[in-house]
């Protein structure tokens, strides 16, 4: 796993590489970054698989590197002392949020909810490119959404379709609680579904309000016929 560390309190920045280093396996590569400019070049440059990000890095805001880089692949965590922005980050997509001063468990935590996905998000907006310029699009705009290899495809509500560089296993542990995923490929807002249709050999359709329809897995069926019934 690649981790890039923005802080720009040195003994900070040494203490939370420490505790993520004890809580990931020798495999892991954690580079450390003090300023905005430089972050953004490498976050730019090569993989990364999660940031963890200060909000305030030399009197400059971080939530403009947030900004450009939720679009991205890659998952970032705050942690910062302005607990009071916490809400507006997870609107924007972030995965975690750590106050400070943090914990070997509190980090040990945000660690846990990216390799095994145990989250969910409040992400209001998500954000994409489309010729090298960044745009929003409202969660509540989505219809549905499908697998592309390491991408996204996401439908909207107007039938445009936006690929999102994020895979759709990453965008599900941001996406809010209404969201579900419906087959390894596909997920979508549970207002969005109609009715269910069942086919034979066991094949399920969810068809939409607004007359698209997605296929449902045969171990996703009950309970998304139980959520809908909730």
């Amino acid at each position: 796993m690649n981790i890039t560390l923005v802080e720009d309190e040195p003994m900070v920045a040494k203490r939370l590489a420490r505790f993520i280093d004890q809580c990931t396996d020798d495999k892991t590569t954690i580079h450390r970054f003090s300023n905005l400019d430089d972050a953004e070049e490498h976050l730019s440059n090569r993989d990364t698989d999660l940031l963890f990000l200060d909000l305030n890095l030399h009197g400059k805001d971080g939530f403009s590197l947030i900004h450009q880089q939720l679009a991205a692949p890659y998952h970032t965590v705050v942690v910062s002392a302005n607990t009071d922005r916490a809400l507006e980050a997870f609107e924007l997509g972030v995965l975690d949020f750590i106050g400070k001063p943090f914990t070997q468990e509190r980090i040990s935590k945000a660690i846990e909810r990216f390799s095994l996905h145990q989250f969910k998000g409040q992400c209001q907006r998500l954000s994409y490119r489309k010729n090298n310029v960044l745009c929003f699009l409202q969660v509540d705009d989505i219809q549905f959404i499908q697998a592309a290899g390491h991408y996204s495809e996401i439908t909207t509500k107007d039938n445009q379709t936006i690929l999102h560089d994020k895979h759709l296993d990453r965008l599900m542990q941001i996406l809010p609680q209404g969201f579900m995923r419906v087959h390894r490929s596909y997920a979508l807002p549970l207002n969005e579904v109609k009715h269910i249709e069942q086919h034979s050999g066991a094949k399920y359709i969810a068809h939409l309000h607004s007359g698209a329809s997605v296929p449902v897995g045969r171990t996703k069926f009950n309970t998304l016929v139980d959520a809908l019934g909730s």
